[in-house]
This record gives C-alpha cells, sequence and structure tokens, in this order.
C-alpha cells in the first residue's frame, strides 16, 4: 500500500474511534512500528491529530470542523474531478449540488450554462453570487460547523423538487456501499437520490480508503461515479466509474 493511501487508512481510523493508540495502528496496516511513526507524524503536521502521552493519537476537531481546511484538502484532485463532471451537464439544467468542499470547486464550471442550482450548502453561497449561478437555497437549521441547512424543513423542500441531475459527495466509499459521516446529510441525500433523473458522485481518491457511520446508498445506484486515478480502483471493480483525466480540464 503505498504511504498516501494508508495514511488516509490510518486517518479514518482514527477519526472513527476518536483515540486510537499506536498498537491498533500497526494490527490495522501491518507495517512496521517506524513506517507508523513516520505515517503519524506526517498526519500531525499537516494538522489532521494530535499526538497524546502514552501513545494515544486523536483527531484535531479544530481542523476537523473548518470548512475552509478541507476545502484545501486534496484541492488538484477535487478541480480535476469537477471539470470532468461538469463536461456531463447539459444547459439549462434544475442541479441539485452537495454541500461538500469538492462540490464547491463544480460551481466555476457552471458559468454560462445558465442552470439553476439548488442546494443546502450555505460554504456555496459567495461562489455562486461571485459566477452569478441562478440558485435556490433550501432553508432550514444552520450546522455553523459544517456550513449546511438540515432539518425537517429541508426534508420537506426537497420531497416537492425534480432534479435533472444531482451532484453530491460522500465520506466513504466501499463495494458495499456510500456513507456519509453525518445522518442528516445522509437522510438529505437519500431524498435527493430519490428525485433525480441522473445521478452523480464525486469523490477524491481518499474516500475509498475511508470509513463512515450512515450510509446512504449503494454504489450502482449512481450513474458515474468520478474520481481520479490516485483512488487505485478499477473500472472492473465499478462498472459504474470514470476516471478523471488531467486531458479533461
Amino acid at each position: 500500500m503505498i504511504p498516501y493511501v494508508r495514511q488516509n487508512q490510518i486517518y479514518s481510523y482514527i477519526k472513527m474511534k476518536q483515540i486510537a493508540y499506536i498498537e491498533e495502528l500497526l494490527e490495522l496496516t501491518n507495517v512496521s512500528l517506524p513506517t507508523v511513526r513516520r505515517d503519524l507524524k506526517k498526519l500531525e503536521e499537516e494538522g489532521k491529530i494530535i499526538l497524546l502521552n502514552g501513545g494515544g493519537v486523536r483527531p484535531n476537531e479544530e481542523a476537523e470542523h473548518s470548512v475552509v481546511a478541507r476545502l484545501e484538502v486534496n484541492s488538484e484532485e477535487k478541480y480535476l474531478i469537477c471539470s470532468k463532471a461538469a463536461k456531463s451537464l447539459e444547459n439549462n439544467e434544475f442541479i441539485y449540488l452537495g454541500p461538500g468542499t469538492t462540490e464547491n470547486y463544480l460551481i466555476g464550471f457552471l458559468a454560462g450554462k445558465h442552470c439553476t442550482v439548488v442546494t443546502n450548502g450555505i460554504f456555496h453561497l459567495p461562489k455562486l453570487l461571485e459566477y452569478k449561478i441562478k440558485t435556490i437555497v433550501i432553508g432550514g437549521a444552520l450546522d455553523h460547523s459544517y456550513g449546511i441547512t438540515h432539518g425537517p424543513e429541508v426534508y420537506g423542500n426537497i420531497d416537492t423538487m425534480n432534479f435533472s441531475t444531482c451532484i453530491i459527495g460522500a465520506s466513504a466509499i466501499t463495494k458495499g456501499g456510500v456513507s456519509s459521516f453525518d445522518h442528516d446529510v445522509s437522510v438529505i441525500n437519500q431524498l435527493v437520490l430519490n428525485r433525480s433523473k441522473k445521478r452523480i458522485l464525486i469523490a477524491d481518491s481518499t474516500k475509498f480508503a475511508a470509513f463512515s457511520h450512515h450510509e446512504f446508498a449503494k454504489v450502482e445506484d449512481f450513474d458515474c461515479i468520478i474520481t481520479t486515478e490516485k483512488a487505485g480502483i478499477k473500472t472492473t471493480e465499478m462498472k459504474n466509474l470514470v476516471i478523471a483525466q488531467p486531458s479533461d480540464l
């Protein structure tokens, strides 16, 4: 396993456990102690984890909750993925855009398509304004940490809409299913998928080595899943997988 993928596996495990110990990580990765220590040092330098006395490790909650920090993670991959996703969109579409940081990179590619974007992602609004994208913001309770609206008002509004395309992200993707870190986001994604003609999942490579608690769909529920070669997944493993290439820019 290449270091990049292994480090994301370790990080996902630490997030799931909240406090993990080096012995657990050795068993998880099946590599040497010096290798695990190097991986942890790298994650610490990136601000993702905090090393504790006694060999414990916990997530850096401040970094986890910062939308700005998450936006910068794997930015080149996200840009490439969204460039590919935009090519599948027609003019005048009615699009649901998920609230995640990967989806944020799509907005610049929507300029000139005369589409309508529906979203509960409050963090998207400055960019939607910048590019003058016609937008419907779904109102509801505001989660300040993640910059999303959620709750019964959001569910009810989505249930009255028919989307030509939905473009959403995920926290984790496995052969078994597609998951989110948050129950409310999972419920919203399920509702959106039921109301969408075309379903696109966009995910950088880290999501294929991750773990998340709330499954909202099966892999086969999507018309396409767009990622990059870094994911290490072959189209023979996921028939609806689409690999974004630099030539797509």
